[in-house]
Formats: C-alpha cells, structure tokens, sequence
C-alpha cells in the first residue's frame, strides 16, 4: 500500500471528509509508534556487525552506536556477541548503567548510557573480534501523501491497521461527536480484530524459528546429552 492509497482508505473511513495532512501524517506516525515498539517483532530485528572491540578494550572504552540510526532497544537475554570469525564466541548481557563501578571487572557485561548511546564491555574482553548486536528497529516514518510503499516491512494486508488507528484518534479526540460516538465500537472492534491477526501471525514465525532448536542437537543426530524431541 503506498501513502495516497492509506490516505484515501482514512478518507474513505472519516465519511469522505479529509483530514489535515499534517495531522493525518502525525495520527498515522503516532499510530506506527504504538503497533511497533508494543512487541519485538520479527520483521523489526535486526543484527548491526559496524562494531568491534579488542583486549585492549576496559571497561571505559566506549562504543558508540549512535550510528545505528534505527536502533530502538536491545533483544534477547545477551544481545551482544563478541565473535573470532571463526568458532570462539563470548556473551554479553546488560547490567545497568548507573552501576558500572560493581560491575566493571564482571566479564560478559555491558552497561548502556541511553543518554549518549554508547556501550561498555566490562571486564577483559578476551579476544579481537566482531560485535553482533541484536537489536529492535524502527521503520520509517510513513509519509501519507507518497506514491511509494509505505510500511514495508509488515504484509500490506494490516496496512489498514494504520487507518483504523489512525481514526479512531481522529474521531475520539478531535471530532467527537454524537455520530461518531455510535461509530467508535466498530472501528475499535475491527481495529482489535486486524492487530489479532497481526500477532498471530508474528507469533507463529517466533515459534517457527524455535522449533528443533536443542542446542545440544546436530542435524538429524543428537549428540551426548541431547534432549531427543523426536523421540516417543
């Protein structure tokens, strides 16, 4: 769906009244930020490897990810991995910032300064390596008077989602009236009913990338000590 097609599909929704567009393009962003950053989706994750670090780095060395423009927020137990190129790997989970001091000499930390976005490896970092840093991002912003595909990230079958959103502020906050009162019930009922679909369908590609994932098991064999989930 492109942003003219979204924003005739709001019109079409608000009776054939249009919306200003610089409130229609703050509704529709408005509307993306809440649906993105509700769950870690898995068209949002993302794995950034511009980063480095070396046994010369300590616990003051900093790492700026600044640079990761749509960075959003860490995923996973240890979103930071320290790899070789090779088979060595060490992982790093966050601890927080505003005590680095207890845990500068606590190897396979990190702390997090939000505020400058930068990182810092605790401890000795053991070997030069590349830094894996899985992370949540963002998409870009939607801009409903473009002739380009907005949201391509997700199907644009819950494209609408952004519409019914999108409306349902317009019509609850800033033209509420006592038609729109007896027409809110449905939009939020088919709102919620479309960002169910969503998630069903997010959920099903999580659990898809957890299935046969025993650690322990190599390919069609387990190995010593493996959990045999194909057995009966």
């Amino acid at each position: 769906m492109t942003g003219t097609e979204l924003t005739t599909f709001v019109t079409g929704l608000n009776g054939g009244s249009t919306i200003d567009a610089t409130l229609l393009a703050s509704l529709l962003v408005t509307s993306q930020a809440i649906l993105e950053e509700e769950r870690p989706w898995m068209v949002l994750r993302k794995t950034d490897t511009s980063k480095s670090a070396s046994g010369s780095n300590t616990w003051q060395t900093s790492i700026d990810i600044s640079t990761i423009t749509d960075f959003s927020r860490f995923y996973d137990d240890f979103p930071v991995i320290l790899f070789d190129g090779n088979d060595r790997r060490e992982y790093y989970r966050q601890v927080p910032f505003d005590r680095r001091l207890e845990y500068k000499d606590i190897g396979n930390t990190f702390c997090f300064d939000e505020n400058a976005k930068l990182i810092y490896l605790n401890g000795v970092v053991p070997f030069s390596g590349t830094l894996y840093i899985n992370y949540v991002s963002t998409s870009t912003e939607i801009d409903p008077t473009s002739a380009s595909t907005i949201w391509p990230l997700f199907p644009t079958r819950f494209h609408y989602v952004l519409g019914f959103y999108a409306i349902g502020i317009f019509k609850g906050a800033v033209d509420y009236d006592s038609i729109n009162k007896q027409m809110l019930p449905e939009n939020r009922a088919t709102l919620g009913a479309l960002k169910n679909a969503m998630e069903t369908w997010d959920n099903e590609r999580q659990l898809s990338s957890l299935s046969y994932n025993d650690p322990t098991e190599s390919g069609k064999y387990p190995r010593s000590g493996a959990i045999n989930i194909h057995e009966n």
